[in-house]
């Protein structure tokens, strides 16, 4: 890798666990890359119910 290659080279400065874990919970349960979409917010979920009730606001 030359000089030039190394200097574009985006690196991680400081690895934050709180991010990490709750980027590996969002993977184990679907959330990245899911085959559903929630209709308001556009995350993804592994089942319709998931995506269906995630901005779903109760009502007391």
């Amino acid at each position: 890798m030359s000089k030039q290659e190394k200097a574009t080279v985006l690196r991680k400065e400081k690895e934050y666990v709180k991010f990490v874990q709750l980027l590996r919970r969002a993977e184990r349960e679907g959330r990245l890359d899911g085959t559903f979409e929630c209709t308001l917010c556009g995350m993804k979920f592994a089942t319709v119910a998931e995506a269906k009730s995630c901005c779903k606001v109760p009502i007391s």
